[in-house]
């Protein structure tokens, strides 16, 4: 969001460029889905949003080749979806090779009379752990009649059974056409073709043939239109396509720069973008929305890395050109002879990007010294305005809300940094730097440094106490601040009392709770404070 000057008019750019992105409108769920996706305290559909990412992995046509961290989730608290790595999304043929079991997309085509069974069999343990075969049964029928993609895999399995069965194919298009409207976006039935007896119709390079067999699985593109519809089958159960590279700005608002296209960033800040009484199934399903979100995040910055690497030159990047090159620029080993990609300094969590923040934060210290004040500022998932914002989704946790979680830490870190550099919190500033981070459960927080304008001399015991006390207030004095402190500003309990906490390690707190009880602030021989 941004606020012209001249007229004081508030312009929301990070969610649809000031009204040059027009998307359209998602459908609102079917009934079977519906149903299962409420949060009404019913214990089928609680069930169902615990199991939600492994119930679309029963219908998913693509497998995900990615890390997941799986260990930030074994203490209780938030689930969190964290990978690491580069995501990878593969398609295999439309039958399995003999002898091997169906998986993903063979599913819709390998033995449909037993095809529950066939998606019940990815799964080995019992109890909770499995999905419900009825509600298996009632996705099946609800894709096979709303799903264009789906139906195309039917279309295909219908042929092959046939006793003169033909060579067969299904061409998932990477392209599309703009039908000369702007806003208007392909319908699904346009992405998916079927291909019979061989035949060869011209093929683009972003084009993915599935055969009928095949000996190797075939890439999907981050910019092919259906790669979130073949991987997330449940949050787009109607086959709606996704980011495609037709996608124009509104033509009464103009271009953005030299482009009229819309970027991928921009395309899923639009598309996850809440709006009040528009359905939007990429923020109402929990677990599985947190993938797709993961998922887009890292689709944008392969988009970007890819753009980096085909676009050195205007980048002005320097390249070694041969061993006598390397040896002039002081290289010693083999490892930098060729040619090197660079990534530039706007390139967030770069390698150029970090050291020009650091050496800014260097040349704040050559000119004011080192900073005087070090806080935190932490978000509070029970924010009244995080709360305000999910209530007209009935039952969603701010754990299913990161993009709410996010946005409001944002707007009061903002606050909170105007009212330091403006003299409200401390004495008048000099700089400020900080630096935003996330918890292990998924919080925002942000380390921030002040250099005061007038401090002459080194910080005292006094000078702490007037911003810190490490003490229980009295409940009869103060009940609010006692209330506060109780709630958000005690560790634990860990150690003995309970050794499975998260700040466990090796037997022993990792906090160093509890501390050692004094009646004075002092400083230990780091200069660190030991509070009262």
């Amino acid at each position: 969001m941004e606020s012209r000057s001249s007229s004081r008019e508030i312009v929301y750019t990070g969610c649809c460029r000031g009204g040059k992105i027009i998307l359209p409108q998602r459908r609102a769920f079917s009934k079977p889905l519906q149903q299962l996706v409420r949060f009404n305290g019913d214990s089928r559909s609680n069930k169902f949003m615990r199991l939600i990412r492994e119930y679309n992995s029963l219908f998913a046509f693509t497998s995900l080749g990615v890390d997941v961290d799986k260990s930030i989730n074994t203490n209780g608290g938030l689930y969190v979806f964290h990978i690491n790595g580069v995501v990878h999304h593969r398609i295999g043929s439309l039958v399995p090779p003999p002898g091997k079991r169906p998986e993903y997309a063979q599913l819709y085509i390998h033995d449909t009379a037993n095809e529950i069974q066939n998606h019940l069999n990815i799964f080995s343990s019992e109890g909770e752990g499995v999905p419900d075969p009825h509600i298996v049964s009632n996705l099946i029928a609800m894709l096979n009649e709303n799903n264009p993609l789906v139906q195309k895999f039917r279309m295909a399995q219908d042929r092959l059974l046939s006793p003169d069965a033909p060579n067969i194919a299904i061409k998932l298009c990477g392209t599309v056409d703009a039908h000369g409207d702007r806003y208007c976006a392909p319908s699904s039935s346009e992405l998916a073709a079927l291909l019979i007896g061989g035949s060869s119709p011209e093929i683009s390079s972003f084009d993915i043939v599935v055969e009928t067999q095949a000996s190797h699985l075939k890439p999907v593109s981050p910019i092919h239109p259906t790669l979130m519809a073949l991987q997330y089958p449940l949050l787009f159960p109607y086959g709606e396509p996704g980011f495609h590279t037709s996608i124009k700005f509104a033509e009464t608002n103009g271009r953005v720069g030299d482009r009229d296209e819309v970027s991928m960033y921009e395309y899923y800040g639009a598309d996850l973008h809440y709006r009040l009484g528009q359905p939007n199934p990429a923020l109402c399903c929990s677990r599985l929305s947190q993938p797709y979100q993961v998922n887009a995040f890292s689709c944008v910055e392969a988009n970007k890395l890819n753009f980096y690497n085909f676009n050195q030159d205007l980048l002005r990047c320097e390249t070694y050109q041969g061993i006598s090159d390397a040896i002039g620029h002081g290289a010693s080993t083999g490892r930098d002879v060729g040619v090197k990609k660079t990534l530039p300094a706007s390139h967030i969590g770069g390698k150029r990007y970090m050291q020009q923040n650091y050496h800014d934060c260097l040349a704040i210290c050559c000119a004011y010294g080192p900073p005087h004040k070090f806080t935190t500022f932490t978000c509070n998932p029970k924010w009244p305005e995080i709360a305000e914002a999910i209530r007209c989704e009935s039952g969603q946790k701010p754990s299913d809300r990161s993009d709410m979680v996010v946005r409001v830490f944002h707007m009061k870190l903002e606050e909170y940094l105007s009212d330091i550099k403006e003299g409200r919190v401390f004495s008048p500033v000099r700089a400020v730097a900080h630096t935003n981070e996330f918890q292990k459960r998924g919080l925002p927080h942000s380390h921030i440094l002040v250099w005061q304008s007038d401090t002459g001399r080194g910080q005292t015991a006094e000078d702490i106490d007037k911003y810190i006390s490490a003490e229980l207030l009295d409940p009869k004095v103060d009940p609010l601040g006692f209330s506060l402190v109780q709630e958000f500003m005690i560790h634990g309990p860990c150690g003995h009392a309970n050794p499975s906490a998260q700040c466990m390690k090796d037997g022993k707190c990792s906090k160093r709770y509890p501390k050692k009880f004094r009646s004075d602030t002092t400083f230990d021989q780091d200069g660190y404070p030991l509070y009262t």
